[in-house]
């Protein structure tokens, strides 16, 4: 199987759920909880849309991805602000920077996705400083997620968009149902996610309201 991160897949991305209300809804959970936070990692940025949102808002970014083609489409993205993030392109689940580095780190849609969960949040616990912030959505299965899916293409419709995105739906429906499903490898419940963190050192988790359909959760939690 082609790898999704590579393929055509991520030229449909941004241009169905930058126009998904529940994706942008999860997305602004993220960006918001930086607030306060001048040093802020997005880990496994992917095209960059929690990255953009923070440059915007004034914040220093370094982004984290192993898709070289997701890093070229950000490069791209950002080629006309300001402000460009620091990319490195690497595995989230071995950070090269030192302790207590960042305000607040950004894992969105990425955590059920790495081979060692527990060192994945291990090493965002280690580079987070004291009183940081830690913004974590994750998918609690890779079934089911046709509501999800439908979900998107309602409000590429309400939008006036479609037909005229029909092919880049019919590619993000495509790459979910055959790839990124089925590449899920940790299927926790919010709950099961919070023991962990807790377990690592997190305190103060709260879970925010998450708009997809059950199927994933959105924590925020802190380093004391």
């Amino acid at each position: 199987m082609t790898n999704v991160w590579e393929s055509a897949y991520f030229d449909a991305y941004d241009k169905v759920l930058l126009n998904s209300d529940i994706y942008l809804a999860v997305r602004d959970v993220h960006v918001n909880a930086m607030d306060g936070c001048d040093v802020v990692l997005d880990s496994g940025c992917g095209t960059g849309n929690v990255t953009i949102e923070l440059l915007g808002r004034g914040h220093v970014v370094h982004a984290v991805d192993m898709s070289e083609k997701a890093l070229d489409i950000l490069g791209k993205r950002c080629a006309d602000l300001g402000q460009r993030p620091r990319v490195h392109r690497l595995s989230a689940e071995h950070l090269p920077f030192e302790d207590k580095t960042f305000d607040g780190i950004s894992s969105m849609f990425v955590a059920h996705f790495v081979d060692d969960l527990q060192g994945y949040l291990e090493e965002h616990y280690r580079v987070l400083r004291k009183g940081g912030v830690f913004a974590l959505t994750g998918r609690t299965s890779g079934k089911n997620m046709e509501k999800v899916v439908d979900s998107y293409e309602t409000s590429l419709r309400k939008r006036g968009l479609l037909p005229r995105l029909a092919p880049e739906m019919e590619m993000m429906r495509s790459g979910i149902r055959n790839s990124v499903s089925n590449i899920v490898k940790h299927e926790l419940s919010a709950e099961a996610m919070i023991e962990l963190l807790k377990g690592i050192g997190f305190t103060d988790i709260e879970e925010r309201p998450n708009p997809y359909f059950g199927q994933c959760y959105s924590l925020i939690a802190s380093k004391r």
